[in-house]
Order: C-alpha cells, then sequence, then structure tokens
C-alpha cells in the first residue's frame, strides 16, 4: 500500500479484517464439500473450488483497492463477486447439477446453459429468480454493471467539484478518490460480506446435501 495514502476509518479497517475471516471461513466449508479422506469426488465439486478461489482472490483484491482508496475498481471487484455468487446458484436452477458442472468443464458459458424451465441462465435471469431472496440485488448488480463495463460511472468519477452557481466544473484525474466519505467505503465493504454469505449459504447446502443417501435425495428432489 503507497504509504501516502490516509489510512481509512476504524470502522472501514474492521470490515477489511472481517473479509479476511470471511474468507478463512470459506476456506472451510470446502473442506466440508470435499469430506473426509476417501470420500468420493463429483463434478460440481470443481465448481465448488473455483468459486471459492475467485471468492478468495476477489476479496484479497477488494482489500488492496480499499487500502488504496480506489474507489473504481473496488466497484469493479464487488461486482465480480456478485457475479461468482449468481453464476454459482445457477447449479440449483438445472435438472442435473453435475451435468451442468461437467458442461462447465467442458468449456460451456453459463448463459448458454438453461435451467429446468427451458429459460437461458443469463446474468439477468439469474438476478430476477434471486431478487425474491435478495430484494436490494437488481438495483445493485445494475448500478455496478457501469463500472465494469466502461460507462458514464467514470465519467462521474473522475469529477471532482461542480458548482452550478458559475457552471464551472473540476475534474482530478488520479488513481485514488479521496472524495468518498466513509459510508461509500462501508457500503463496497458490507456489501461484500452480504455476497459471499450468499456464497456460503449455497455451499452448506451442497455439503449436507453430499451426506444425503441415494433415496434421501430422491425423496428430497420429490417434495421439492
Amino acid at each position: 500500500m503507497n504509504s501516502d495514502h490516509p489510512p481509512q476509518s476504524e470502522l472501514v479497517r474492521e470490515l477489511l479484517l472481517s473479509l479476511k475471516q470471511d474468507s478463512d471461513e470459506l476456506l472451510k466449508l470446502g473442506m466440508q464439500v470435499v469430506g473426509p479422506s476417501g470420500s468420493p469426488m463429483f463434478p460440481l465439486d470443481w465448481v465448488v473450488f473455483a468459486a471459492i478461489k475467485r471468492s478468495i482472490s476477489t476479496a484479497s483484491a477488494v482489500t488492496a483497492m480499499v487500502q488504496a482508496w480506489n474507489m473504481v475498481c473496488a466497484r469493479s471487484l464487488l461486482r465480480m463477486h456478485i457475479d461468482t455468487a449468481l453464476r454459482f446458484s445457477a447449479a440449483w436452477l438445472v435438472a442435473e447439477p453435475h451435468t451442468f458442472a461437467t458442461n462447465l468443464l467442458a468449456g460451456a458459458r453459463i448463459d448458454k446453459l438453461k435451467d429446468t424451465n427451458g429459460k437461458r441462465l443469463t446474468d439477468a435471469h439469474l438476478v430476477e429468480i434471486r431478487k425474491s431472496d435478495y430484494p436490494w440485488l437488481p438495483d445493485v448488480y445494475s448500478n455496478l454493471s457501469g463500472y465494469v463495463h466502461f460507462s458514464g460511472s467514470h465519467i462521474h468519477d473522475a469529477i471532482s467539484n461542480l458548482v452550478d452557481e458559475d457552471r464551472t466544473i473540476e475534474f482530478l484525474i488520479s488513481d485514488t478518490d479521496l472524495k468518498f466519505p466513509e459510508f461509500s467505503w462501508v457500503e463496497i465493504l458490507e456489501c461484500f460480506r452480504e455476497v459471499t454469505s450468499i456464497l456460503a449459504n449455497y455451499l452448506q447446502g451442497y455439503a449436507q446435501t453430499k451426506k444425503l443417501t441415494p433415496e434421501e435425495l430422491e425423496a428430497l428432489r420429490r417434495d421439492a
């Protein structure tokens, strides 16, 4: 971290520590999915490992960006994190999750695959399905998409001051975003943790499902 950067607030620093703890918990969940030595491995297990790897890597990166006061990249990384949780959850929307995983391993794109209703698993479709559990998701996803793709969001972030009275505008071209208040950084990190909890819920569910006998799993499917 650049020593010239001022320290973030105590609350922000506490949330960054929580992000590290969340990553550690995801790794533990990964071990639960694997099970004890000698446990069978299934195609979806590989997708689990990929989701955890991407999640903890993104958490490390967003920590570095917050410490560097780089809001543009922090928001882009949050959007990536949402993408990981959403697309991993797609395995719960298909008839055969392990076939879904096998297709991914073969190079298939998730947005080209279909759910049990025959609808493509596009990001928009996944957001629409998950919004009943996470009402905040559509607005946050839409706003953050402007940071992944070059857009007007980046123009607004380059403005340092706008005075309506004399119609003047100032731009600041810098790799730091010191104009944002503590609340903005807290919002990024709290949302990041919420997304991690979404991923963790699906990991826990899969770990429990793997413990079921074939008969118990079939009964669960019939009751779904």
